[in-house]
């Protein structure tokens, strides 16, 4: 079922492979503040993002029920857009990096396929 090759993986070659290509600063970035493993202690960041995001949209929405000018109703709500597209695009590119960041330790572990490789993350993160 697995490469043969990653049986013949060490510990050491695995984390040479691994320490060889480091996430760049955005993907760690993304991931530390904005993943479902958030810490608890680095939540502060996404939960004054969701607050922002939350009283912008009541603003927009109070706005329209409201009747309020389209000025009024349109900053909030082009400004909730514009920093969701910025989270959701930069969530997408940190993603996107960060699989091809895995490709490339794979390649230089043998070509092993993305099952493989999560095997030994498992075996080794330990």
């Amino acid at each position: 079922m697995f490469h043969k090759a990653t049986e013949s993986i060490s510990k050491e070659q695995f984390w040479t492979a691994y320490n060889k290509f480091p996430p760049n600063g955005w993907t760690k970035f993304i991931f530390k503040y904005f993943s479902k493993e958030t810490k608890a202690e680095d939540k502060w960041l996404k939960n004054i993002f969701i607050g922002v995001e939350l009283a912008l949209f009541l603003a927009g929405m109070l706005g329209t029920i409201l009747e309020w000018s389209r000025m009024a109703i349109g900053i909030p709500t082009i400004t909730f857009g514009i920093l969701l597209a910025i989270l959701v695009l930069g969530g997408f590119v940190a993603v996107f990096m960060n699989n091809f960041r895995i490709g490339k330790i794979r390649k230089e572990l043998g070509g092993i396929s993305k099952i493989e490789y999560n095997r030994l993350v498992e075996l080794y993160s330990e």
